[in-house]
Order: structure tokens, then sequence, then C-alpha cells
């Protein structure tokens, strides 16, 4: 029979890329994630509730797998979607529309981490500023004394400070937060039916991270897609229901199926 599809209140939404170093090239993996519900263990610490994670070295692939994951899973017509990411490519309000579809309201986050980063690296060249734009840009919310203090931080550029990079640098930040500017609408002007922001994504790759990046590690494409597939599943907790499915056993030559098993419990 059919299944009957889920309908829930809220349904957040994260995505991001993350560089790790090729054998030939940097190679980028991207991950999608799902959740119904965050739950706050401590300040740092947060569980997500019944969350499903699409991660692939193509963007596409993963971006289709949680669109395909989304649409067979839940009837969104009644659903607050939340979504949050850092702004780069594919990573836009647009592209979470697209994995979402139809559904009631659809609120889009530009990721608070990812903007006090850029805020401070385009900034370095005049330390005092970053925490006022930072303060007039996320807390007040406020355009025109975000505007004020550009202008400020351009007409203080004079002497030493006045290199062609300091302008080009100033220059593209007015452009990012004008751009974003929608997205940056913090939670709490929003007032939404929901009471939880989701944090930042930076926190929760760490699992991949620590496994591909680092300590001289260099992947092929296969090999990367290859593990970014097996900490996929083991984070779905879906790796035994793959390992004794049809797939593993059948379409794939890869030997002794218990060896196998044993090596990636390992």
């Amino acid at each position: 029979g059919i299944t009957q599809k889920k309908k829930v209140p809220v349904l957040y939404l994260e995505g991001d890329g993350v560089v790790i170093k090729g054998t030939k090239k940097r190679l980028e993996f991207h991950r999608y994630q799902v959740c119904e519900d965050i739950i706050n263990l401590s300040k740092t610490c947060r569980k997500r509730v019944q969350a499903k994670e699409f991660v692939s070295l193509s963007r596409l692939d993963a971006l289709q797998e949680i669109k395909a994951y989304l649409a067979n899973t839940y009837d969104l017509s009644n659903t607050l979607i939340i979504s949050n990411a850092d702004g780069g490519a594919g990573y836009a309000k647009k592209d979470f529309d697209e994995i979402v579809g139809y559904c009631k309201q659809h609120e889009h986050f530009l990721d608070v981490f990812h903007l006090n980063k850029k805020i401070k690296d385009r900034l370095g060249f005049m330390p005092a500023m970053p925490s006022k734009l930072i303060s007039a840009v996320e807390f007040k919310y406020d355009r025109h004394l975000t505007d004020v203090i550009l202008d400020t931080i351009e007409s203080n550029l004079i002497d030493e400070l006045n290199t062609p990079e300091n302008h080009e640098n100033l220059r593209r930040l007015r452009s990012y937060l004008h751009r974003r500017w929608v997205d940056i609408k913090p939670f709490k002007m929003r007032h939404l039916s929901v009471i939880k922001a989701i944090g930042c994504c930076e926190s929760n790759h760490r699992k991949y991270t620590y496994r591909v990046k680092g300590q001289g590690k260099y992947w092929s494409e296969d090999g990367a897609e290859g593990i970014l597939r097996v900490l996929t599943c083991i984070k779905n907790k879906e790796l035994e229901y793959w390992l004794s499915s049809e797939f593993a056993g059948g379409q794939l030559d890869i030997g002794d199926q218990e060896e196998l098993k044993g090596a990636v419990r390992a």
C-alpha cells in the first residue's frame, strides 16, 4: 500500500560544502541535512531529531537525493521550512526552494558563523571595525547604520590604508551584505511559529572533516566518495541495511562480504 506521508509543523534544512585534499586537485564534498527538531542538550551540544544527511562530491547528486527523500517522506503543504547555509554557490534560498518544492512558508538564514568570518576577513585592515559592523548588521539589523559604518570605513582609507586591495575588500563586503540582506534578518525579528533557530553548520561536519581532512590524507575521487557514503550511512544509521541488502550482495563485486563488513565496522 501507499505509505502515508508525514506532516510536520517545521523542518530544518542545512547545506554546505567542505574542501578536502585530493590526489590531483582540491575536492569539495557537499552536504545537505534535514531534521524535524533541534534539541539543545547544553550550550554547545545540540541533538537533531529524525536527522538525515545527503553527502556527495557532486552537489547535484546530493541535492537530487535530499529532494527525492523529502518528496517521498513528507507532505509539506502545512510545513514551515527553516533553511540555513553559508550563501556559497548552490546554497542560496532558491536552491533550497528547489529542494523543498511546495510548502507553507520558507525562511532562509545566512549562516552567522560564515557572516562573522566574512566581515572579519574583509576588514582585517581595520581591527576596531568588525565588531561595530557585526553589531549593526546582526543585532540591530539596521541597514542605514550598516551603510554609515561602511562609509566611515571608506573615508578612513587614507595614507597607508589607501590601497586598491582594501578598497576592493570593502566594495566586496558592501555588495555581499546588500545581496544577502534579506537572509541576514535575525530569527527573533521574523516572528515565526517556532522558537528555535538552527545555529551554524560548522560544528556539524566534524564527523566528516576529522575523518577525511588533515593527518596528511589525500583522496582520490572514488575513495573520497566511498568514505563519505559510508560515513553518511553511519550517521543515518543505515549501514547494516545497506550491507545486508541486495545492493551490496548482488551488483557489487567486492570480494568477501564478511571481510567487508568487518572492515566497515572497524
